[in-house]
């Protein structure tokens, strides 16, 4: 089952320590997500990355950085893991109309009764 990733641009602080040996902060905001794949999708590679990984190879998206929402991280069919680009895949995400049903569905499950009647205007 796909998990939504929650791809907020809420900007968060960096710390690292420069060349001169100063501690330094930065503000970061991470970019937006340009693509609409989800965890578990399978997408199929569109350009070679390494021997490893050829052209027209499926792979199963299994996980989308929150600070670098374009860059999926996939498993090939041996098990192995890789980084890409969102623009070096292709393939259909998961409907959005049937998310939005599962998720129906999971309401629908948590309240059996069908309480929407007691709910005020």
């Amino acid at each position: 089952m796909s998990v939504r990733v929650n791809t907020s641009r809420a900007p968060y602080v960096v710390s690292y320590r420069g060349t001169d040996g100063e501690m330094k902060t930065i503000r970061r905001v991470p970019p937006p997500k340009l693509h609409d794949f989800q965890t578990d999708d399978v997408v199929t590679i569109s350009k070679k990355r390494s021997d490893n990984w050829d052209n027209d190879q499926e792979v199963k998206v299994v996980g989308i950085s929150k600070r670098q929402p374009n860059t999926l991280m996939v498993e090939g069919p041996d098990g192995r893991h890789t980084f890409l680009a969102y623009s070096d895949v292709r393939g259909k995400p998961k409907n959005q109309a049937d998310a939005a049903l599962q998720e129906d569905f999971k309401e629908r499950a948590s309240d059996p009764l069908g309480s929407d009647y007691l709910l005020w205007p």
